[in-house]
């Protein structure tokens, strides 16, 4: 819970997170056994605000115990001082404490800034939120966890069944549907916070460019040091080198196993022999070779030629503008590689035999990344590197307001370590 967009999501996936095992314990009555003081009473203070001059802020020990609970349940663990997961429930301890405190300063804050408060039609999307992720956990409970509720209207019993083991759940953390929608409303108050501490924070475009640039340079070594890599990742989407070429094919293919066979033989060194066992059985192939090569010498379209004789169909749906042909390509058979290499213009085919079987090859078009494409990756990372510097900014904002509060904090009622005074000025970002 570092920050209300990770709770956020938690609370839309609620019970979905949680394993087929948890339902069964939520209903059947077991209980969690929580490995903080189970003699502090909900109303003991565990965090508040000791600096002069500011408002008052105070944290129960419900306040903590409900969002740990909501964990621990979530989780599925029963006992947290269980050596197989007691350091992680520590470490949770120490976040949700620290999460709590932050939403207190950000509320206050945006109370401070007259920000708290939601209007009509923001209210309004938190509740049409809340009812979606609602109507989610009811089907949950129901046992429909494959079912869109939204696309798939419940039963009655359904919706029943779905609403009792729902609140159930909740119940057995302390919590009840008003929690949530509370939560949800903090989320959306901590997002208008953010989004008005930030409203002037914003990079320059050229640190966007210049990221790209970068990056295209470092692909281009790449090439140069391990062009099959290169070959084999996705790095064409944003450069690829001089004389590069789409090719479509057509592939009449062998079978698993004679195509195995060949391998063997090569491997043994019997190239000659593999040659001319895989020439012997291409003949199979030339009657609907010379049917599909007939088509197309007739204005046949080749992608609708491939949907109905390729043995690569799923292939060539992958890359529907062609595969990347580089020059000397290291990626595919050389038979193949020079063909699609030796053909003159764009739109000319040819035929290629290889271990796979008999290609018919279609130079489709050059490869280029066009300047539209480069100015969207260059916006993506525009919008990447703004988030980044919105993020440090307000995270920078919030560990400002935090301090100025200082809060003194029960580690002992908590279980959890006092920080050392380093980290202690970090708590809050």
């Amino acid at each position: 819970m570092a920050n209300r967009k990770e709770t956020q999501m938690n609370i839309k996936k609620a019970a979905c997170a949680a394993a087929a095992v948890l339902t069964a314990l939520v209903i059947g009555g077991c209980s969690v056994k929580v490995g903080t003081n189970t003699e502090i009473k909900d109303d003991k203070v565990v965090a508040e605000s000791t600096a002069e001059n500011t408002e008052k802020i105070e944290i129960t020990y419900l306040d903590f115990k409900k969002e740990y609970l909501y964990y621990l349940k979530g989780q599925g663990i029963t006992d947290d001082s269980e050596e197989s997961v007691a350091a992680r429930c520590k470490t949770q301890r120490e976040t949700i404490i620290n999460y709590l405190i932050n939403e207190k300063v950000i509320l206050e804050k945006a109370k401070e800034l007259g920000l708290d408060k939601l209007s009509t039609e923001e209210m309004d999307a938190v509740e049409e939120e809340y009812d979606r992720m609602v109507l989610r956990q009811i089907a949950y409970f129901a046992g429909l966890t494959d079912v869109d509720p939204e696309v798939t209207p419940l039963t009655d019993e359904q919706t029943e069944t779905g609403n009792k083991g729902f609140d159930d759940y909740l119940a057995s953390c302390g919590l009840t549907r008003d929690d949530l929608l509370v939560w949800q409303v903090s989320a959306a108050v901590t997002n208008k916070l953010r989004e008005d501490t930030v409203k002037d924070v914003s990079v320059e475009r050229s640190e966007a460019e210049a990221t790209f640039n970068d990056y295209v340079d470092s692909i281009k070594n790449l090439y140069e040091s391990n062009q099959v890599e290169y070959e084999s990742g996705v790095y064409s989407a944003y450069w690829i080198p001089e004389g590069s070429r789409r090719i479509k094919h057509i592939l009449l293919g062998f079978q698993d196993t004679f195509t195995d066979e060949l391998g063997q033989m090569r491997e043994n060194g019997d190239n000659e022999g593999a040659d001319k066992l895989r020439e012997e059985k291409s003949a199979e192939f030339a009657e609907t070779k010379e049917k599909i090569i007939n088509m197309l010498d007739n204005g046949a379209d080749f992608d609708e030629l491939i949907d109905e004789y390729s043995a690569d169909k799923e292939g060539s749906s992958a890359n529907p503008d062609g595969y990347l042909l580089v020059p000397d390509s290291q990626l595919y058979m050389e038979e193949f590689t020079e063909m699609g290499q030796s053909l003159e213009n764009i739109g000319d085919y040819d035929t290629a035999l290889t271990d796979y079987g008999l290609h018919i090859v279609l130079y489709a078009g050059d490869a280029v990344v066009t300047k539209e494409s480069a100015e969207s990756y260059v916006d993506y990372i525009f919008e990447l590197l703004n988030d980044e510097k919105k993020d440090v900014y307000f995270n920078d904002s919030l560990k400002e307001w935090r301090d100025a509060y200082k809060f003194k904090t029960d580690y002992d009622a908590l279980k959890i370590d006092e920080p050392a005074e380093s980290e202690k000025s970090t708590e809050a970002s």
